[in-house]
């Protein structure tokens, strides 16, 4: 039996269907991709996150932008992050899609944890303009910085990782000039234990 191919939209198609959907998608090579629902953790940390952010930032010079902003990787591919700070003045008039995003988060859900460090960190890593992409964990207590050694963004990108485990930390980011506390991040967020080495001691 011959399969049927799924439908292919340009872009002008997709942002049509999109102001008249109820669901999100995400747009890659013409083809459309349904943004599963979230939960209210993930619903928290997201607004908490966006709080932080923007108590945080000069409103002149940056904005944060909360789940629900397009941000277009290259002419085949927009997608959804969780949250997108952009200092850059075309962002900062812009009335739909984003492009120069300095600073990306993405919460993570059982099912997209797997996209988000792969396929979507290697999306993220072609916008030149970006300098931090944040991973949060919604389970329990971890937040993953992944933050461009400048010096090597005119060529082969450099990135260095940090981690933070514990609500007393504060996530840096260098490129705004700010800390940002894990407590503020998880308020009102029920969390649990992180899983623990094999054979480790009680």
């Amino acid at each position: 039996m011959e399969q049927t191919q799924p439908p292919q939209y340009t872009v002008e198609e997709y942002l049509a269907l999109e102001e008249a959907s109820e669901i999100r998608h995400e747009y890659y090579q013409g083809e459309i991709f349904a943004m599963s629902g979230a939960s209210l953790a993930h619903n928290r940390i997201i607004g908490n996150g966006y709080r932080a952010l923007d108590d945080r930032l000069n409103p002149d010079q940056c904005e944060v932008f909360i789940d629900g902003a397009l941000l277009k990787i290259d002419a085949s591919t927009i997608l959804y992050p969780d949250l997108i700070v952009s200092c850059h003045p075309d962002d900062l008039e812009a009335d739909r899609i984003l492009q120069h995003p300095s600073v990306i988060v993405e919460v993570l859900s059982p099912k997209s944890a797997d996209y988000d460090r792969t396929a979507k960190l290697r999306f993220y890593q072609r916008l030149p303009s970006l300098r931090h992409y944040v991973l949060i964990r919604q389970d329990y207590c971890w937040v993953e910085c992944l933050t461009r050694v400048v010096e090597q963004a005119a060529t082969e990108s450099e990135w260095t990782l940090q981690v933070y485990d514990m609500l007393t930390d504060e996530i840096h980011l260098a490129a705004l000039g700010i800390r940002v506390p894990l407590a503020e991040l998880y308020a009102r967020v029920r969390l649990g234990v992180p899983p623990q080495m094999p054979g480790g001691s009680e």
